[in-house]
Formats: structure tokens, sequence, C-alpha cells
């Protein structure tokens, strides 16, 4: 009876915790009912509850909210994972030497897939086409940014991110090897996204529509109650939004099989080099054109506007979908979805179907 009448032992019963499992939670430190707000869903998972069920005791456990979550601002910005810099991100891919998933690399994934979609990197073959070919019209010496271009082309050796790891160069990287990786990325990583985005939003209309059905508030207001009751306003379970992370974060593993880390990492070096180029103020000059712009159209490249923000959105937002298994449940987590709810917002979704955005000739892959 003594134990019986322990406020940790009649709580986790409660919760319909069996006796050696009740025990098992105890034996973990517990001492209070406030004790108990600490416990994550992998704590009841590693005693034997099934995960669904462990999420809706951890819901059970945290503390009711008796103010509206839905009227504090959110900015994104601060609340999720920045972008590291180019200079951090090829920092990060050369150093060590084990060959890992880590965000750098699926940095390198989205920089890479994107900048194939738009044909980015047919550019240095063009340009150096056309350097040649307006060196030969002049009578003129071709400049030596055109060796430089050429040397990109033929002779890749990815020196600079491949240093740390013994055995591995530039001739690792063939074609084949790079047409699997984006055939990876579109068929499992894209629509891992997508799916993802569409539970997260969702997640978020069931959230608006429950919070402002009219019919319900009237009701409430007619019964006499001068103010909503609490919980009224709770967001629905983030259950769906975690298993949906769970998928993207499968479909990152199977991208990154077998040999998909270093090829990832040296097609986004490569588009990173061909960014490089076609920011030198002096090479509309050497094709004949008299401006950027009108370089652009020479070589025929089409790139969005919306492509860096493109880049920069995507990016973040699958960086924060695999922080979402590491988020506490309550407060913090709606915080975080509701953010990352705002940044999926800013991203042209029409732009990651099976077709891709236009790319150089305004023509679809």
């Amino acid at each position: 009876m003594e134990e019986d009448a322990n406020p940790v032992v009649v709580r986790l019963k409660e919760l319909g915790l069996t006796d050696e499992t009740t025990e098992q939670i105890i034996e973990m430190g517990i001492e209070s009912i406030e004790d108990l707000t600490t416990l994550r869903e992998e704590d009841f998972i590693e005693v034997g509850v099934p995960r669904i069920r462990a999420r809706k005791i951890i819901a059970a456990l945290t503390p009711a909210k008796t103010e509206n979550t839905m009227v504090s601002a959110v900015s994104f910005e601060t609340i999720l994972p920045p972008i590291p810099g180019d200079s951090v991100w090829l920092s990060d891919l050369k150093a060590g030497g084990v060959l890992k998933v880590t965000p750098a690399t699926v940095i390198s994934a989205i920089r890479a897939a994107l900048a194939y979609r738009v044909r980015l990197f047919d550019v240095p073959t063009i340009l150096a086409e056309q350097m040649e070919r307006f060196a030969d019209s002049n009578e003129e010496q071709v400049p030596p940014e055109f060796y430089e271009l050429r040397k990109q082309l033929t002779r890749r050796s990815y020196a600079e991110i491949f240093q740390a790891i013994p055995g591995l160069d530039g001739a690792f990287v063939t074609e084949v090897r790079k047409k699997q990786l984006f055939q990876r990325i579109d068929s499992y990583l894209y629509p891992a996204i997508v799916e993802f985005r569409r539970q997260l939003d969702a997640w978020q209309t069931t959230w608006i529509q429950g919070a402002a059905n009219p019919t319900m508030m009237v009701t409430i207001l007619a019964a006499g109650g001068g103010t909503l009751p609490p919980g009224m306003m709770q967001p629905p379970d983030t259950g769906s939004l975690r298993d949906a992370a769970e998928e993207v974060v499968n479909a990152i593993n199977k991208v990154f099989a077998g040999t998909g880390v270093p090829v990832t990492n040296a097609v986004a070096y490569d588009a990173t080099k061909i960014r490089e180029v076609l920011a030198n103020p002096s090479l509309p000059g050497m094709i004949g054109a008299a401006n950027r712009d009108q370089m652009l159209r020479q070589l025929n490249v089409v790139v969005p506007a919306t492509y860096p923000r493109l880049e920069q959105n995507l990016t973040r937002f699958v960086l924060a979908i695999m922080q979402i298994k590491d988020l506490p449940v309550g407060e913090e987590e709606i915080r975080f979805f509701s953010a990352l709810y705002m940044l999926g917002s800013q991203i042209p979704w029409d732009q990651l179907d099976a077709r891709g955005p236009t790319g150089i000739g305004g023509k679809r892959l």
C-alpha cells in the first residue's frame, strides 16, 4: 500500500504503465511528479513502450499551456539552424577523413542537385568553346582563364576536399556515379521532403481550423463562457510530423549509400567553382559580351531568379528536419514546427516537381 501511495507510481499507472515498466522508470532516478516532465520519448521506448504510445505519454506529462500559443510571433531566423558560409562548408567537407552523412554533405546534395537541374555543369564547356571562338575570330590568343576552364573540364582532382581520404581522387567521380546520385535524389530525397512539407501544411491547417472555428467559439460564448477553456488552442499531435521527418532521414541514407558521400561532395564543389568563374568581372569581355547579363544570354543560360533563395531556403528546411528527432516534446517543438512552416511557405515547391525548374535554353530536364 505504501508503494501505491507514491504519487509517481500512481501517475504512471494512470498513464497505463505496468508495474514492471513503472519500476524501470523510477529506477532512472525519478523521485517526484515534477521529475516525470524531464523524461523523453526514448526513455519510454527503452523500457518497452511502443513509440506512438510513448509520444502520447510525453504529451500527457507536458504541462498544459493556458495561454494562446498561436498569438506569439515565431521567427524562423532565430529558431531554425543557420546555413554555414562557403568557407565553413568546404572546411567541414575536408575535415577528419571518415566518410559520414554530415550536415555539410546534405548541403552538398541540395546544392549539387539544384545546379544539375538548371544545367549549371554545362557552363564550363559552353564558355570554353565561346572563348576559343572569340579569340580565333579576332586573331588573338585565348586568355589564361581559358586554360583554367579546360583544366576544370578534363582534370578534376578534388584534392582540396579529398585530401583527408587516402586513395580517393578525381578519377573516382565518374559520370555514371554522378547520374546515379541525381537519380537517387530525384527518387528518394525530393519526394520525402515534399511529403514532409505536405504533412506540415496539414498540421498547420488543422491547428488553425480548430482554433478559428466560429461555430465552436459562438457555442462556448453563448454558454456563458467568458474565456476559452485551457487546451482549447492546443496544437494537434506532432506524431505524423516526426514520422515524416524519419522518412526524410531514411531517404538521406538511401541517397548516400555506397559511394554517395564523396560523389556528392565533389559535384557540389564543382558547382561552387563554376559560380566563382561566372563571378569574374572580366569574363564577359573574353567572349565578346558587353556585360554579365549579355554574357549569360550569349551562353544561353536561363537560371530562375528564385534560384539563390530556393537553394538557401531548401537547404535550411532539410537541415531543420534532420534536427527534429532531438526536439523535446512540448512548447519548444511547437515553436520549431511553426517556424519551419513559415520557412516552407517561402519555398517555390513547384520547382521541385519531376520536371524541375527551367535551365539552360529555357528548357526543362
